[in-house]
């Protein structure tokens, strides 16, 4: 039987917006599986970063080699790209629920909650962009901080990162969602210059536009005098809003500049592409963090309130140090005070880092990692796991014979200990001839490889 979609049979749906479901949908789906993902490398990083040891904490003492060695998640650039990474996948895992939650009431009734669905359209396509893209770049940066071990397929970080990169162009590259999301705050902006009222979030965000003389900077919050202005969650929606309002207005000058200069709306589009992508990660953030401040807010623990709220803060910090669309909104004097603030929230944090993701109760069997374990016996599982490997399955290996002419066997049998006194180092009698080495001999014994 072939059913037609309403649109094609002639049959109304009552709003046609409802189409959009489907594809908000699957957006949807995948940026709550971004949340999984970075949280899985989050868990195994943080866990590993804890139990590894590396470099000394007294480097001046005489014989450091005996002193106590430094935890590497307290190396400050370390413990900073965990953290946040960290605080990304909790933004991401509490958006994605409120997501879900939208879209479920928007599927049990369209038609009241339609008004909200063209705002939830653009906020999933940009949400979809920013979230698969930051977990992707958010996996290697967090393998890369287990050294060595975090190359390894056994590490489980490895074979995660891998498998996770595909989902940054699959249902919409970044760019494409974040031009989606530009483009519908392109039209909020025209709407609200119009007087026509906004919906959600976008409501007192862009009212201010409705001044066509309105100066961004006359809404700029004021300016911080201290670090811990930045640890006030108020203060930091206050400056979000405030990037997104301005650099609206920005983008919104700018195209209508282009337009009036009689290009075609296509060619202004194209010509600003790098200011309206900026421009709808600004509004995605601003989102983000909207949604991450309300669910902290409703906390009953006061304990995991301050826990929560410390990931908040750092979440929104992140972004303003290593961000976007910030030069101009805030001065070097601002700025210093954000790096100072990222850098003692993280010290805040670190104490209940291992706990924070244990939280997320991954069992062992789901990280599937020698490094990431939730008992910390990270080094017995990596030499279980090298026993188990095909690799090691003879304890010699089979072309052994073939270069055993060509090794020096009383060395080797020496197993890294001291020479004999009356054995010669540089006695190469043993050795192949040289012509025999770098010929036919060694070429003969390389093909039977």
């Amino acid at each position: 039987v072939n059913i037609l979609p309403l649109e094609l049979s002639g049959q109304s749906s009552g709003d046609d917006k409802t189409h959009y479901l489907t594809m908000m949908t699957a957006r949807v789906m995948m940026v709550a599986g971004a949340s999984v993902f970075l949280a899985k490398g989050a868990t195994i990083a943080i866990r590993y970063n804890a139990v590894r040891k590396q470099g000394f904490k007294n480097t001046g003492a005489d014989q450091s080699f005996k002193g106590e060695e430094n935890q590497i998640i307290d190396y400050k650039m370390n413990q900073y790209i965990l953290l946040k990474e960290l605080s990304l996948a909790f933004a991401i895992r509490i958006t994605s629920n409120w997501l879900s939650d939208k879209l479920m009431a928007i599927q049990q009734d369209p038609i009241a909650m339609g008004g909200d669905i063209p705002e939830l359209h653009a906020s999933a396509a940009g949400l979809k962009g920013y979230c698969c893209n930051a977990t992707a770049i958010g996996l290697e940066e967090l393998r890369k901080c287990c050294g060595g071990a975090g190359y390894l397929q056994a590490s489980g970080i490895a074979p995660l990162e891998a498998d996770y990169k595909w989902r940054a162009t699959a249902e919409g590259d970044t760019t494409v969602m974040l031009l989606q999301t530009a483009r519908y705050l392109m039209k909020a902006a025209s709407a609200a210059a119009s007087g026509n009222p906004l919906p959600g979030s976008l409501a007192s965000a862009l009212s201010p536009l409705k001044n066509p003389n309105f100066n961004p900077f006359d809404a700029k919050p004021r300016a911080s005098t201290t670090w811990k202005d930045y640890c006030d969650l108020d203060y930091l929606m206050k400056l979000f809003e405030f990037r997104t309002l301005a650099q609206v207005k920005f983008l919104r000058t700018a195209l209508d500049t282009r337009l009036n200069a009689g290009q075609t709306f296509d060619q202004a589009w194209a010509g600003l592409t790098l200011k309206a992508c900026r421009t709808g990660q600004s509004h995605v953030l601003y989102f983000m963090l909207g949604k991450f401040v309300e669910m902290v807010r409703t906390c009953e623990d006061d304990a995991c309130q301050k826990a929560l709220t410390n990931i908040c803060v750092l979440f929104a910090l992140q972004d303003i140090v290593d961000g976007k669309q910030w030069g101009g909104l805030l001065d070097i004097n601002q700025l210093d005070h954000a790096e100072e603030a990222c850098n003692n929230v993280c010290s805040m944090i670190r104490p209940d880092s291992v706990a924070l993701v244990d939280s997320w109760d991954f069992h062992d069997k789901t990280l599937n990692s020698t490094i990431g374990r939730y008992d910390g016996n990270v080094y017995e599982a990596q030499y279980l796991a090298a026993v188990k490997s095909p690799l090691n399955k003879d304890s010699v290996p089979d072309y052994f014979e073939i270069y055993r002419d060509y090794l020096d066997m009383d060395f080797l049998k020496l197993r890294n200990g001291l020479c004999d006194e009356d054995m010669d180092p540089d006695d190469c009698s043993a050795y192949p001839e040289a012509e025999e080495a770098s010929g036919s001999g060694l070429t003969a014994a390389l093909s039977k490889l």
